[in-house]
């Protein structure tokens, strides 16, 4: 229906329109060109902007006058929340240091000494519920709660990594050989993971304990990714410092038990991938299965497909980690 506008005369500018003077509802793509212009100016693009200005400026606002903290401040922070040593603003801290990690500047050792601190405090794990953040709040009774200690397993591994500091290794192995219970299990998880960033050989003694005994496959599954990377940077990784010798020998048995003994499917897996990365075929055909399989879930996998893929890769002379 095109726009037809009153009869001269019928209305006045500011008034509604009177009775007895046709109305009619028009889309705005029948209005006359230049109304719908002064509409869309007034209405859209004049509101958007002036929003999309004051957004520019709060952000810029923010970013000018965030404070950066230096090491000593990251350090103090961690260790006893901003002035009220609440857990929730450890947290906080603990996250804007995660998204700042690479930062050369923070690879300091006062930050891994108070990560350490934490790592070496199980009273952390209990505080948790008080200093809980709002997305905690949300999770369901019977899901796992993060614990300031998991977070901290990892960044103590690649920090004392990238300083090569040796105060790492043993509080990680401490951490990892916490109790077997189901309680610890995160903790143990976490400490795997974390002596895989660290990359010492030193630490396959412990995770080849871990990989045999553990009664948690989710603590096994990390084990044997750990002691995959560990293997890779000693003996394989471009300009490694030794040759194979006994120490990567006891890490490939060991894997190849995991790959043949253990019933669970994902920790079968990943031994066959931390295998491949040590020039091992042992697990190739269920290497090639998994990248063949039709199953949807698998397929859906992106991470473990990639895995899959640099582990064959490897095998195959054609590079890859």
């Amino acid at each position: 229906m095109s726009y037809t506008p009153p009869p001269p005369g019928a209305t006045e500018a500011g008034k509604p329109t009177p009775e007895g003077v046709p109305k009619q509802d028009a889309h705005i793509k029948d209005l006359p060109p230049e109304v719908r212009r002064s509409f869309l100016l007034s209405m859209v693009f004049f509101p958007s902007a002036v929003g999309a200005s004051i957004c520019l400026v709060l952000f810029l606002g923010w970013w000018v006058l965030k404070p950066q903290r230096s090491p000593a401040q990251y350090a103090e922070d961690l260790r006893n929340g901003v002035a009220a040593g609440t857990t929730r603003v450890r947290w906080e801290v603990a996250r804007d240091l995660a998204e700042n990690i690479n930062d050369p500047a923070l690879h300091d050792p006062a930050i891994l000494t108070a990560l350490l601190d934490i790592l070496a405090d199980p009273k952390l794990d209990e505080a948790v519920e008080q200093g809980a953040t709002p997305s905690m709040m949300i999770r369901a009774e019977d899901e796992a709660k993060p614990r300031l200690r998991h977070w901290a397993a990892p960044m103590v591994g690649y920090l004392a990594g990238v300083l090569k500091d040796p105060r790492g290794l043993p509080a990680l192995v401490e951490t990892l050989n916490e109790e077997d219970t189901e309680d610890s299990v995160g903790m143990r998880v976490h400490s795997a993971h974390a002596l895989g960033l660290l990359k010492d050989m030193e630490a396959a003694d412990a995770l080849v304990q871990r990989l045999c005994n553990d009664s948690d496959y989710h603590v096994r599954y990390y084990c044997a990714k750990a002691l995959g990377s560990i293997g890779y940077q000693n003996y394989f990784a471009e300009g490694a410092p030794r040759k194979p010798d006994a120490a990567l020998e006891l890490i490939l048995q060991n894997l190849r038990d995991a790959y043949n003994e253990d019933a669970e499917t994902t920790v079968k897996w990943n031994a066959a991938i931390a295998l491949a990365r040590l020039k091992d075929d042992t697990g190739r055909k269920t290497l090639e299965e998994l990248r063949d399989s039709k199953d949807q879930e698998i397929l859906a996998n992106l991470v473990l497909q990639n895995m899959i893929g640099k582990a064959l890769a490897i095998l195959d002379g054609k590079g890859g980690k």
